[in-house]
C-alpha cells in the first residue's frame, strides 16, 4: 500500500491582505445580471479567490472601490489589462469556510500591508497591432 504525504497549500486568514488579480471575465449571473467574475490570489499562498462584481445598483461604488485599491484608472474597463494588479482586499470566510472578498482597500491604506512575497506580478499590457496601418493601406493578406 502507497503511503502519500499530502500538504495542503496554505489557507488564507482572515483579514486585510496584499491580492494580485490572476484572471478576468465578464459573464452573467444565474439571475440573469451581466457581472465582471476576479479570480484573486491572495500574497504568499497559491488559493484562488473567487470574486463578482455585478452590474447592480451597487456597481459604480463598487467599481470605484476596485480602481482605487489595484491603482487601475477610474473608468478603465479594458479587462485584458488588469490581470498582474495589485491591491488589497479584506478577506473573510464565507458559510462553508471558503475565503471572500468582504471589500477592497484604498492602495493608500494598502501601503502599511506587508510587501509582497515572491516574484511580483507584472500587469499585462495589450499592444494595439496593427495600429500604424492607415485605412488607405492594406493589409498583407489583402493584396
Amino acid at each position: 500500500m502507497a503511503n502519500y504525504n499530502y500538504t495542503r497549500a496554505p489557507r488564507i486568514e482572515p483579514g486585510e491582505h496584499r491580492v494580485s488579480i490572476v484572471a478576468v471575465e465578464e459573464k452573467v449571473s444565474k439571475s440573469g445580471s451581466n457581472m465582471i467574475v476576479l479570480t484573486l490570489q491572495a500574497n504568499g499562498t497559491t488559493e484562488k479567490i473567487m470574486h463578482y462584481i455585478v452590474y447592480n445598483q451597487y456597481f459604480d461604488r463598487n467599481m470605484t472601490q476596485f480602481f482605487d485599491s489595484f491603482n487601475i484608472t477610474d473608468g478603465d474597463f479594458n479587462l485584458m489589462t488588469w490581470p498582474g494588479a495589485i491591491g488589497a482586499a479584506k478577506i473573510k470566510e464565507d458559510d462553508q469556510g471558503y475565503p471572500k472578498v468582504s471589500y477592497f482597500i484604498h492602495k493608500n491604506r494598502a501601503e502599511s500591508l506587508p510587501p509582497w512575497v515572491g516574484p511580483v506580478p507584472e500587469r499585462q499590457t495589450v499592444s494595439q497591432g496593427f495600429a500604424d496601418v492607415t485605412d488607405d493601406e492594406k493589409l498583407p493578406w489583402e493584396e
